[in-house]
């Protein structure tokens, strides 16, 4: 019961019944109807009652097993966890359940991003309280299902922390060039960006001297292997989205 209520085993085309409600490369937020929940157990349950007798009763335990498979919620996931994966897992800072309130809200994201990061990090808040993920599934190649124990109203999507690495961003090869000052602008991004691909050899190395040289232009200083290694450090992107007033969602990053 706990699981129709994080919409297992329902039929994708009951969640979006046309295709141009959820485009490629898009993300639609939604609130989970407790009444549609509320009927859908109802109707499992209906199952199996050639008798009134089995009616009678199982009309009687209803209220009980829904009350009852709210507090289950939380298991469904964690009970799909490996062992490790609960160890990593951050309980820390997470709203209790009853100051949800049990409303359940999520997203549907459609991307290609789904298929190319593995292991996508996604944070729900309300405020500034973080939200249980009660339910977090890739239902096809390009299309993630995430359900939270609450109202969410911010949201954080970023790519996996192994994706830290030297080189550019994306693949425009550009990269946007780092103060290195030793005051409160150190590590921000300045207007200036560098092309790797001028620096390229044919061999695909990069010509470090030749890099080194730019930067020091550009930053009015002498740079070092640690300073030229800091400005080629590609750190994991993200996306963030925030719930306004008029109740749209707002991508900030």
């Amino acid at each position: 019961m706990a699981g129709l209520r994080l919409l297992y085993e329902v039929p994708f085309s009951y969640l979006i019944t046309a295709e141009e409600t959820l485009p490629p490369e898009s993300i639609r937020f939604f609130y989970v109807d407790g009444r549609w929940t509320d009927a859908l157990i109802q109707g499992a349950l209906s199952a199996g009652q050639p008798v009134m007798e089995e009616r009678t009763h199982d009309n009687t335990r209803l209220a009980y097993l829904e009350a009852a498979s709210g507090g289950w919620l939380r298991r469904v996931r964690q009970g799909m966890m490996h062992d490790n994966h609960k160890k990593r897992t951050d309980t820390g800072n997470l709203a209790e359940p009853a100051a949800t309130g049990g409303h359940m809200t999520g997203f549907l994201l459609r991307s290609v991003l789904v298929r190319q990061m593995k292991g996508l990090q996604v944070t729900g808040k309300n405020g500034g309280t973080r939200l249980e993920i009660l339910r977090m599934e890739t239902l096809s190649d390009d299309v993630l299902l995430c359900i939270f124990e609450g109202e969410l109203t911010e949201l954080i999507i970023a790519q996996p922390q192994t994706a830290l690495r030297f080189g550019a961003p994306d693949s425009t090869r550009m990269i946007r060039v780092r103060s290195i000052s030793d005051d409160d602008t150190f590590g921000k991004n300045l207007k200036e960006t560098v092309d790797l691909d001028r620096f390229t050899q044919a061999n695909g190395r990069l010509d470090v001297a030749a890099f080194a040289h730019e930067l020091d232009a550009i930053l009015g200083t002498k740079t070092g292997s640690a300073q030229v290694a800091f400005e080629l450090i590609a750190s994991a992107q993200r996306a963030e989205f925030k719930k306004n007033e008029s109740d749209y969602y707002s991508n900030l990053r």
